[in-house]
């Protein structure tokens, strides 16, 4: 972690890169927060400081991986120190310039500039920069088209915290054969708005029934005793998809009662803050990943810097395509 001196900005340039939902938003805004600072040669901040996910008003990113000068070779500056009233003006979007705000930017309500997103994913792709001193990123900045490069580079630098580290081994190493594993994320939402992503679960049968064809592709390649690492928001699938696939291995976590809500949100995610961690890297360490619904922003880490063969894909979007081209809303497996 930066010492307060090396957290307070200079009157350089920076990219700030702030969001408030779940741990996997967060992650993709940073990848092109990070690719829009190495561009334009800017200071990366990360600010996910009063997260739902962090104890007061600690910054999450610190929580979760350890903090150096740089991220792969942009630099950096995070920290439960950092003090973004010290970031330099003009600042972009022109909300910014909101007396107070750079200050606490947390108080900047989400997504609320849908067109000033769209331009910044837009300059992110083609390089293009602003002329501001500050340029702030507080948006979802998904796109299909973003350089898986540029996001492996970005994911593969983050190095988590030794306990939380500790605890991916202890699981791989006690509860996980040495044969190959799928591993399977199944993004429910328990009765929270899951948006894009709702028309995945009008049936409830028809998506256990998609994913567990997905399996069975999967174990076709890697055998039919391969075990699955099932990650989800939802006991509801976790019961049901149990009894339906033989080999299924959960980590013990504490869920939301049904229809209650996301694991991530307010009141509930700093419980479950470590799991969630855990489950995310966890994934990552399989031999095979299932990603339901194909986008679903939770395991886009492990979809990034999963270890496979072959040539890399040219974009990120290459990593949701549904693995049956019939059914556009069958999972993408990644084998």
């Amino acid at each position: 972690m930066p010492d307060p001196v090396s957290a307070r900005p200079d009157a350089g340039r920076y990219a700030l890169s702030l969001r408030k939902t779940g741990l996997g938003d967060r992650l993709v805004c940073l990848c092109a927060a990070w690719r829009f600072a190495r561009l334009s040669a800017r200071t990366l901040v990360v600010d996910w400081r009063h997260a739902r996910y962090a104890p007061g008003a600690g910054n999450l990113f610190t929580h979760c991986f350890e903090a150096g000068p740089t991220l792969a070779g942009v630099p950096l500056l995070t920290g439960d120190e950092l003090d973004t009233a010290d970031l330099p003006r003009p600042a972009y979007p022109p909300a910014w310039e909101q007396p107070g705000m750079l200050a606490m930017p947390w108080l900047m309500p989400t997504d609320s500039y849908p067109e000033e997103r769209d331009k910044a994913v837009a300059a992110i792709l083609v390089g293009e920069d602003f002329p501001a001193a500050t340029v702030a990123f507080h948006a979802c900045l998904s796109s299909e088209h973003f350089p898986f490069a540029d996001a492996h580079a970005c994911l593969a630098a983050l190095r988590p915290l030794p306990a939380i580290a500790a605890a991916v081994e202890d699981f791989r190493r006690t509860q996980l054969p040495q044969a190959p594993v799928i591993g399977l994320h199944m993004r429910h939402g328990n009765g929270g708005d899951i948006m894009g992503h709702a028309p995945s679960w009008h049936s409830f049968d028809a998506a256990l029934q998609r994913c567990r064809r997905a399996v069975e592709a999967a174990r076709a390649r890697l055998g039919h005793e391969a075990p699955v690492l099932l990650c989800t928001d939802s006991v509801e699938v976790e019961t049901a998809f149990r009894a339906q696939v033989p080999g299924v291995i959960c980590r013990p976590k504490t869920y939301r009662p049904p229809a209650a809500g996301e694991l991530h949100a307010p009141g509930a995610a700093a419980a479950g803050f470590e799991d969630a961690l855990v489950e995310m890297l966890l994934l990552a360490r399989c031999d095979a990943l299932i990603r339901y619904p194909a986008g679903s922003f939770f395991s886009f880490y492990a979809a990034i810097t999963q270890a496979r063969p072959g040539a890399a894909p040219a974009t990120v979007g290459a990593l949701q395509q549904p693995f049956d081209r019939a059914d556009p809303l069958s999972p993408a497996l990644l084998v």
